[in-house]
Parts: structure tokens; sequence; C-alpha cells
């Protein structure tokens, strides 16, 4: 018959077919944990409120991720949002405003790629910092839901109470 020895740090020692339990035993699980990283809690197996954290938090990123690479409707079209395109959009919207600023002439074919790879004409510099602008409100919106989920989830000390998180709010 198999036993499930418990070390002090709540980790299975090791599998023990009908022989002693290993010294350092200070108690037994009913059976093995799914996964070698659980802790015996006493009445289960369960994950370490550590790894819990970074089980969720890396789907609370994902899912922030999954946002930005969809993008933002605008024009008729989609805005790309991803971290590459961010630093673009910056500095387009800088380069628009200063021309705005110092009444410098716009290029009047000036056009923004899109997520389809098709170009959504931006003749004024006015135009160009409105796209701007409004992919920074959404890049700071997604930010702002992203960062109230981390915070939840920093709360939290109960790893059951931290795998059962809802994230899906507020996208």
């Amino acid at each position: 018959m198999a036993r499930y020895p418990i070390g002090s740090d709540g980790r299975l020692i090791e599998i023990v077919i009908d022989g002693p339990l290993p010294s350092g035993t200070i108690g037994e699980a009913d059976g093995p944990p799914a996964d070698g990283r659980q802790v015996w809690s006493g009445a289960a197996w369960e994950w370490p409120v550590a790894h819990a954290k970074a089980m969720v938090q890396a789907k609370i990123t994902a899912a922030y991720d999954q946002r930005l690479d969809a993008g933002l409707a605008f024009g008729g079209k989609v805005l790309q949002l991803r971290e590459k395109d961010q630093a673009n959009l910056t500095a387009m919207g800088s380069e628009a405003r200063w021309a705005q600023a110092t009444n410098a002439t716009w290029p009047p074919t000036f056009a923004w790629r899109m997520a389809d790879d098709t170009f959504l004409p931006l003749p004024t510099a006015a135009a160009m910092i409105a796209l701007a602008e409004a992919g920074k409100n959404e890049v700071l919106r997604l930010r702002m839901v992203k960062w109230g989920h981390d915070d939840n989830l920093a709360l939290l000390t109960d790893p059951h109470e931290i795998l059962a998180y809802d994230y899906s709010g507020g996208w």
C-alpha cells in the first residue's frame, strides 16, 4: 500500500510502498499531489499562495495583452495598440502637435497603417493627434483595468480565493 509522507514544508517527501516512513515525516496525505509544487494543508493539496498568485497574474497579463493585440476601432478600421505600436503612435502624435503648434505644413497625403494593412488617411496634424490620443486613452484604460486586477489579487491570501479570482470584468 502506498503512503504519502509530508515534510515540515508541507510537501510530499516521497511515495513509500510497504516500508517505513522517512525521517522528517510530520504527517501523511491521503494521496499524491497533482503537481509537485503543491503543499498539504492537512486536508488537501493546495497551491502555495505565491504560486497561485503567479498563475493568476499570468492570466491577467495575458488578458491585457490580448486586448492590446485586438486594437481599437477608429475611423472604420482597427488601430494597433501592441507595445511596439505605442511608441510609434506617441512619436507621431508629438510630431503632429509640433506641426500644429508651429503652423508647420503637415503632409496632406499622410496616412496611418492599420491592423488590416490598409491605410487610414490623416491629412491634417489634428487628425493625427486625434488618432494618437484615442490610442493613448485606450491603452491607459486597459492599464487601469489591469492594475485594478493586480491590486485586487495582491489583497488575497487564500489560495482558493486567489485561483477563483474573476479577472474578466472591466476590459
